[in-house]
């Protein structure tokens, strides 16, 4: 193991085989450990937005000679098990003990729970049952279950609606929270949980917001023996940032990785953990089984992984999902991991990888890394060149940025079709940073004085006048420079090109479309046979996080690639 993985990560499975948990194990230069530390996350779009905040804290645990491991729960993320089961949240305790059993089994003389969010709360309850938990880090805790649910399903009303008024009526016997979706049972369950009196001989460090230090349900953490309160700021911006730029509190991660050193034992043993890349995810009726596996694509060795029947042959009809943003591979509400795994069921590979510097791709730093660079632009070829699959078994999907880069893979390379939700970019050239400019968010989210930034409103009036009266060629003309939005120019070369494309909108995006004069770009590409197949969902937000709009993309998707393949399957 080099020094480099040791920092990034190993992506491995773990826990019974029945029920594999996804992973990332920290290894110490040398492979020896002074202690062991699982990082319990938190759930849903606090878990997206968190994601590189928590690699950034294992990095550095790591290179002071701690084995970390970063996990999802079961149901979560990338491992097995089912998102909407009533037991989810007794599978999120057995995941913390499982994860706790594995940094043992591999050689840690003693671990030590760092938890965030409700993730904190999860740590702490669990702890109950573990014996010999030597630390805990309890940041930002929840220390109410059933206040954080309420929280959240308001958060989920105000952000994406959810009503029966908006064209997708919320399922039955579920409750839809932002990117995860709990049956009412689990629900109740998570609702139950307030967080426990912590046994004394735990060292306990409660890293809080100063507006929630007189919060009654500490009581109980505050009165143990060994107990260190701070308080931190900074976690709105890293928890409820206010667009796609995430800001990682650098000062709370010093704060977690000081005491985690002062506290834990120094004296170092042999760490050897076990790694498997392969974990079957589900079992056929048929007796066949859908496999995931770890794998690592093109020069940069952009993380990924590969959904399929067990051992399927590389080359076959092949699905390619490009991530959205700073979102890592499993996309809003664990979409592309359940999609992935339903088309696998059909014969199909499908491949979900992250981006250099997003997710478990390369090493996590502190700088946001900017949607539409050219790194970006390479990593979106790359993946392909790596596959080598015909561009007739190849198809691509993505969702805003993801789709964006879909296409413009296709363009570079080629494939058999395109499906592209909520594609907001229609400009080839200067697209850099086109994104952050669209939501306005770069200059107070991240911190950063971007003159491109400032100059949006101006620029934004000065386009509305344009608009009112300049004729559609002058306005097609500018798209072409790329200084506005004009879905013809993207989609003609890939008409042009014989690139097949279905253009999936919520109705913000398809209001977005309209106003950037989509359907007079449409008639004019329908003279040519060019235009792509439009597709409007009957409600849903842009990011794809109304639980309604992910059941609806992902049946999109699943018949699109049916049918495509049909007589390959």
């Amino acid at each position: 193991m080099t020094d480099g993985s040791a920092v990034q990560g190993v992506p491995t499975w773990f826990g019974p085989e029945h029920a594999r948990l996804f992973g990332v194990v920290h290894v110490p230069s040398g492979g020896v450990a002074r202690a062991g530390v699982v990082i319990c996350p938190t759930l849903g779009r606090e878990y997206q937005d968190s994601y590189r905040g928590l690699k950034l804290l294992a990095q550095q645990l790591c290179a002071m000679g701690f084995a970390v491991l970063r996990f999802d729960y079961r149901g979560t993320g990338d491992s097995t098990g089912d998102q909407y089961g009533d037991d989810a949240v007794a599978g999120y305790l057995e995941s913390i003990r499982a994860a706790v059993d594995y940094l043992r089994a591999s050689g840690a003389p003693s671990v030590s729970l760092v938890g965030l969010r409700v993730g904190a709360l999860l740590a702490a309850t669990a702890a109950d049952s573990i014996p010999g938990i030597d630390g805990m880090v309890l940041w930002d805790p929840i220390t109410n279950g059933r206040r954080y649910v309420r929280e959240q399903q308001t958060l989920y009303q105000m952000t994406v609606g959810g009503g029966e008024s908006d064209g997708l009526p919320p399922e039955p016997g579920v409750v839809p929270l932002l990117s995860i979706t709990l049956s009412s049972a689990a629900a109740a369950a998570l609702g139950a949980l307030k967080l426990p009196a912590i046994d004394t001989a735990t060292s306990v460090l409660v890293l809080t917001r100063p507006e929630r230090a007189d919060d009654r349900h500490l009581a109980g953490i505050l009165s143990t023996g060994d107990c260190t309160v701070q308080h931190i700021a900074g976690q709105p911006e890293f928890i409820e940032p206010p667009g796609i730029v995430v800001k990682v509190p650098m000062d709370t991660l010093a704060t977690i990785t000081k005491w985690l050193d002062a506290n834990l034992k120094s004296e170092t043993v042999a760490f050897q953990p076990v790694f498997a890349d392969d974990a079957v995810v589900e079992e056929l009726p048929d007796g066949r089984k859908v496999v995931d596996s770890i794998t690592a694509l093109g020069p940069n060795r952009l993380f990924a992984v590969r959904s399929a029947i067990a051992d399927a042959p590389q080359g076959g009809p092949t699905v390619l999902i490009h991530n959205t943003a700073s979102d890592h591979r499993v996309g809003p509400g664990r979409l592309w991991s359940e999609t992935a795994r339903e088309l696998a069921a059909h014969g199909v590979s499908v491949f979900r990888y992250d981006r250099r510097r997003v997710g478990d791709t390369g090493v996590a730093a502190d700088e946001y890394a900017w949607i539409t660079s050219a790194d970006a632009l390479a990593d979106a070829t790359d993946v392909i060149e790596a596959l080598g699959v015909p561009t007739d078994r190849l198809i691509m999907a993505g969702i805003c940025s993801g789709a964006w880069n879909a296409a413009y893979a296709g363009m570079r390379y080629g494939a058999k079709s395109l499906v592209l939700v909520n594609l907001p970019i229609f400009a080839w050239r200067r697209i850099d940073g086109v994104n952050e400019r669209l939501w306005r968010v770069t200059d107070f989210a991240a911190g950063v004085s971007d003159k491109r930034t400032e100059e949006v409103p101006a620029w934004v009036a000065v386009k509305q006048w344009l608009k009112s009266w300049l004729p559609y060629r002058g306005w097609l003309l500018l798209g072409r420079f790329g200084y506005t939005q004009v879905p013809e120019v993207l989609f003609e070369p890939l008409g042009k090109r014989g690139l097949p494309s279905e253009l999936v909108l919520s109705p913000w995006d398809y209001e977005w479309f309209v106003n950037h004069q989509g359907p007079n770009a449409f008639t004019r590409l329908a003279r040519h046979g060019w235009a792509p197949k439009l597709i409007l969902a009957p409600g849903g937000d842009h990011s794809v996080l109304h639980r309604g709009l992910q059941n609806f993309t992902r049946t999109h998707l699943v018949d699109t690639v049916r049918r495509e393949f049909a007589g390959q399957l």
